[in-house]
């Protein structure tokens, strides 16, 4: 009685195994699983990744400024903005590209009746 557990599970691996013959073993060796690594992003998507956080995270603020200080020149505040604030991984040209993006998509998402000032004003109009 005591075989019959250990005779049922070798005759079941026996039909399992459709009755061939057995295989050599086959010994696993461990690999190194590739891990992927973050690819850098290059500067435009650096832009985009940040201008969708910025304008996310400040657009009401931008509106309520802009509320607040109709007179204000916008390419000062900017100019301001960009000496005070650092933005890792951008060019100049970029960081200005990017403070432009964040006012203009800002006033577009909490205060569109402020976008043509927005546009106008950075445009130098």
């Amino acid at each position: 009685m005591r075989l019959q557990a250990p005779v049922t599970v070798l005759l079941g691996a026996i039909l399992l195994a459709g009755c061939s013959a057995p295989e050599p073993a086959v010994t696993a060796t461990p690999t190194a699983t590739a891990t992927p690594t973050p690819t850098a992003l290059t500067e435009p998507q650096l832009l985009d990744k940040q201008t969708k956080t910025m304008v996310n995270l400040y657009s009401q603020v931008v509106c309520t400024n802009l509320a607040e200080h109709p007179d204000i020149d916008l390419n000062a505040a900017v100019d301001k903005v960009l000496a005070t604030y650092a933005t890792e991984g951008l060019s100049e040209e970029s960081r200005v590209e990017l403070a432009h993006r964040v006012l203009e998509q800002s006033a577009a998402k909490n205060c569109p009746d402020q976008s043509a000032r927005v546009t106008a004003d950075l445009n130098g109009e």
